[in-house]
């Protein structure tokens, strides 16, 4: 298929029920004092390997027959995308390899070790490292999986706003944290056609990674570099399946600085003991920055994983 459809993510949750815990949506009191609006929190950082990742991951691996499973599989990742497919992998007894890029954290990286990955640590960035991981695939003979452009994969990422418009019928605005653009895809496509109220999908990036904001005001996909410390949205662009979803079905797309990813992880930690990576904070973040457009409405903020190296966490909780 090409990209999924809202019957697919159904069928994704059907299917990702019986190995994942459906992750909790709380309210919290504080942030909504703190912002003006009324705050849900989508707690993906409690997932199996403290992604989202590992919805999409499981759904496209699910649906391999078993020539590709004895393939091997190979992706690109900054970290939890890596440790999701090598993860599911195991589940259908296949292998699997994970190129990530110079940079990654060590906890990402030992996520993606302990979840049973051959780990190859080149490319710049997560772009770099999506070539190379291409080039060995042809080589070796292995199954590629693209986060953004496997259609399973994407319907599993979008699992996460489907179950927030089930138990959050009145959420008016879901904020994303944009990377690729799979998980905001797969989301929109969810909340689109599961919600019976308009709902608004609105990605979040940082300043110092903005090529999906760019490739939206531009209309076409185009590559920044990237320098931020947040590895789930350290991405140069879009890929083009997630691309097209953006372009139809999100609302808009917002940058937040650094800094301001920073302190959310802090607010997060010290409010709630909730840890998230920087991508995580992404919703609160903009939340915070721009609080005059979200007052009143009721919104949810994914926060998509919790896997933050040490000096990061330190730097965020002073």
């Amino acid at each position: 298929m090409s990209r999924p459809t809202y019957d697919d993510i159904c069928q994704a949750q059907a299917l990702l029920s019986q190995d994942l815990l459906r992750t909790p949506l709380i309210h919290s009191p504080q942030l909504s004092s703190l912002s003006g609006a009324d705050v849900w929190l989508k707690c993906d950082c409690f997932a199996e390997i403290g992604s989202f990742k590992a919805r999409g991951a499981l759904a496209g691996v699910r649906q391999l027959t078993p020539e590709q499973i004895g393939q091997g599989l190979i992706c690109a990742s900054t970290g939890n995308h890596g440790a999701a497919i090598a993860w599911a992998a195991q589940k259908v007894k296949a292998q699997c390899t994970v190129v990530a890029p110079v940079g990654t954290p060590e906890i990402k990286r030992n996520n993606m070790l302990n979840a049973g990955a051959r780990l190859i640590i080149e490319g710049t960035d997560w772009g770099d490292s999506c070539r190379i991981a291409r080039a060995m695939a042809a080589a070796e003979g292995l199954l590629y999986l693209e986060d953004g452009e496997d259609p399973w994969i994407m319907a599993g990422a979008g699992t996460v706003g489907l179950e927030i418009v089930q138990d959050l019928p009145a959420v008016q605005a879901m904020l994303v944290p944009v990377g690729g653009g799979n998980l905001i895809a797969g989301c929109a496509i969810a909340a689109k056609g599961g919600s019976r109220n308009p709902v608004e999908i609105i990605g979040i990036q940082s300043e110092a990674a903005p090529g999906v904001v760019e490739s939206v005001r531009q209309k076409r996909i185009v590559h920044s570099p990237t320098t931020t410390f947040a590895g789930g949205i350290a991405t140069t662009g879009p890929v083009p399946m997630a691309f097209g979803v953006i372009q139809q079905l999100v609302d808009d797309m917002l940058l937040v600085s650094e800094q301001e990813l920073l302190q959310s992880i802090g607010h997060l930690v010290r409010i709630h003991g909730i840890l998230v990576e920087g991508a995580g904070a992404a919703g609160l973040a903009a939340l915070l920055r721009y609080a005059p457009r979200f007052a009143g409405q009721t919104v949810a903020l994914i926060l998509s994983g919790r896997n933050l190296d040490v000096e990061s966490l330190r730097i965020a909780i002073g």
